[in-house]
């Protein structure tokens, strides 16, 4: 449960700070984001590193309880995923890129990327 309540915290700091970058910054990110999946040295780099950290959270936290635990280890799949399509098949991010980070998609990524925070907050915060 330790490792666990580790990785939401990591989570949870790092998403909380992204959400209140979106919030308060949200020209910088408006104007910056669509670069980075227009250059492909981030993208190759974002996919490295999304497999690394989903590689390690399966290492070390690869389990299937029937509680909030779980999450995390989906999270680690859907990094490794992520990491390896991101090397594969970069043109994908690409050509979703307009899709994604239209101007009327950033308040619902902000709110996702918010209630993510949120959940990884509780349980790695505040129900240890």
């Amino acid at each position: 449960m330790e490792t666990s309540i580790l990785i939401a915290r990591i989570l949870a700091t790092v998403y909380f700070s992204f959400s209140l970058g979106l919030l308060l910054s949200s020209k910088y990110y408006k104007e910056e984001l669509p670069k980075l999946v227009i250059n492909p040295a981030y993208l190759m780099l974002g996919g490295f590193i999304a497999i690394v950290f989903g590689f390690l959270i399966l290492e070390f936290h690869n389990t299937r309880n029937s509680d909030w635990t779980v999450v995390i280890t989906i999270f680690g799949w859907l990094s490794l995923l992520k990491g390896i399509i991101l090397i594969v098949f970069p043109q994908i991010f690409t050509a979703y890129k307009d899709n994604v980070l239209k101007k009327g998609n950033q308040k619902y990524i902000l709110i996702l990327i918010l209630i993510l925070s949120l959940f990884f907050g509780y349980y790695g915060f505040y129900n240890c």
